[in-house]
């Protein structure tokens, strides 16, 4: 028995082996893990329509032990084809690429080669338009896009983010800067953009905005036990340090503009002097969230959520755009891009007009206060924001209604703006409450951006904002506050003309706990 034991032993371990291995590939068991991890972490059933548990109790009892891996994967593919999500992949091999097959642009030009002979004609109708050679990003392998400019507009061709090191894809939009330092107008074509990294997103956006500004929600499916979805994160897109292309710019979309391509569009759909040309983006926002079947087959689906500022979600349906535009084969085939030519029409008609949303007039109005206006004083800790109220809320003007002669300029010329002021003589506070996520940062500067000089400025709430940016008739009026603690504070009202310049501006102090103010 002392010999025996140890040779069953050794007779049992290839079994015990094998038991093991045969169990890691019984059909069954992988559907069930398959069917799971998307019923625990997969993010947008109801977005997309798809009852998932109906899936499994029409497609489970076609999985047997005796279903092969041919068999199995057409079937888990099956069940999630409902979804049409390009972001949902199950891979025997491990290569998961996201998709737009979905797409109606892919319907067009379904090849590699064919969108490649898409973008040649781009160019070369460009050049015809008196667009001179095209700097193509040094992305090699990977063809990442480039520039190119006429006498008054820029044109940047971005396929993806990523595929070079970032602070060389950063240098080289700096390069694109400079060259569009004099343009009127900026064409940003992201037609076929399979998307990439956020960080190489972050990098072009910012050279994109002057101030910091609110462009969205996310969140995580995660299911806890507490909670099925982590906390809503915002997303800000963060003006860069350097050069900014501050123009008005038309931002080239299609069904071929994909996960981050999707986020690019989203982001800079929120700046005013943004329009999108073409045709809605692809809808799939979430990132790849990948997972291992006990086959080892590899599978990637989309766990998270992206909502704009307004909590509207483009999942399945894409970022709309302003002025559509249907890309076919046959212009193609004739040697036209349809989209270029509509962009390049709008911006012949409405550059000039579209200039004056470039003016960001909370920024200007804070360097009037802080190079005029403040002159000594300093302070620590400060908070500048912008609410971005709306002009319906004119009755929040009220305060001023006495000593702002702009303001009382125009009691004629906008219809019930005197009655509303004289029914409201203070500050919606609902309303103020219902906009407390602040969706523009403005930059402070010196004297404001200083050490701490106040005393107890941890401890108490002095802070500079902007409270608040309102469009009347031709002027623009945007409220600055002081808050100085203990109940006391100061109002500045700036008035600036459309082109930005200081036409008027009128303080109120108060002091709530002396009744005053």
């Amino acid at each position: 028995m002392k010999v025996t034991l140890p040779l069953l032993i050794l007779l049992a371990s290839p079994l015990i082996g094998w038991t093991q291995s045969a169990n890691r590939k019984s059909p069954e068991r992988n559907f069930e893990a398959f069917w799971g991890l998307f019923n625990q972490h997969y993010a947008h059933f109801e977005t997309r329509g798809v009852d998932w548990h109906q899936q499994y109790q029409r497609y489970r009892p076609q999985v047997d032990a005796r279903t092969d891996d041919s068999t199995l994967l057409d079937i888990m593919k099956q069940v999630v084809a409902p979804l049409r999500d390009g972001h949902v992949v199950i891979s025997p091999t491990g290569d998961l690429p996201a998709s737009a097959k979905y797409s109606r642009f892919l319907k067009e030009y379904p090849t590699k080669e064919q969108q490649r002979q898409f973008q040649q004609v781009t160019l070369a109708y460009l050049q015809k338009q008196g667009f001179g050679a095209f700097t193509r990003f040094r992305s090699e392998p990977y063809q990442l896009g480039g520039y190119c400019r006429s006498d008054r507009y820029g044109y940047l061709q971005v396929n993806g983010f990523g595929g070079m090191p970032l602070n060389e894809f950063a240098r080289q939009l700096d390069e694109m800067v400079v060259a569009f330092a004099d343009v009127e107008g900026v064409l940003l074509d992201i037609r076929v953009n399979g998307g990439g990294a956020p960080a190489y997103l972050d990098a072009l956006t910012s050279r994109l905005t002057q101030v910091r500004r609110l462009v969205g929600y996310g969140r995580t499916r995660w299911h806890k036990p507490h909670a099925e979805y982590s906390p809503w994160s915002a997303y800000y897109l963060h003006p860069a340090p350097g050069p900014k292309l501050i123009k008005p710019t038309l931002l080239l979309t299609s069904g071929a503009t994909i996960s981050a391509g999707d986020h690019c569009a989203l982001y800079l759909k929120q700046l005013p002097y943004v329009r999108l040309v073409g045709e809605n983006t692809n809808g799939i926002f979430s990132p790849m969230w990948g997972a291992t079947l006990p086959n080892g087959w590899e599978l990637a689906l989309s766990n998270g959520q992206s909502v704009d500022p307004r909590r509207v979600s483009y999942e399945g349906r894409g970022v709309p755009v302003d002025l559509p535009v249907e890309h076919r084969r046959e212009d193609t085939e004739r040697s036209l891009d349809i989209g270029i030519q509509k962009a390049l029409s709008y911006l012949d008609e409405q550059a000039t007009e579209l200039k004056t949303e470039t003016i960001c007039y909370e920024q200007l109005a804070l360097d009037f206060y802080a190079d005029s206006l403040l002159t000594k004083q300093t302070y620590g800790r400060v908070t500048p924001y912008s609410t971005g109220l709306v002009e319906e809320d004119a009755t929040l003007l009220a305060p001023f209604a006495d000593k702002c002669a702009s303001l009382q300029a125009v009691y004629g010329a906008v219809p019930r703006l005197q009655a509303r002021i004289e029914a409201e003589q203070g500050a919606d506070a609902r309303f103020y409450r219902q906009n407390l996520q602040h969706r523009l940062y403005v930059q402070v500067r010196r004297p404001l951006r200083t050490s701490m000089q106040w005393p107890f400025v941890k401890r108490n709430a002095r802070r500079l904002t902007l409270s608040y940016h309102l469009t009347i008739g031709d002027k623009q009026y945007v409220r600055i506050h002081l808050i100085q603690g203990a109940g006391k504070g100061q109002s500045i009202l700036v008035v600036l003309n459309e082109a930005g310049q200081v036409v008027e501006h009128c303080f109120l102090t108060y002091d709530y706990l002396n009744g005053q103010g």
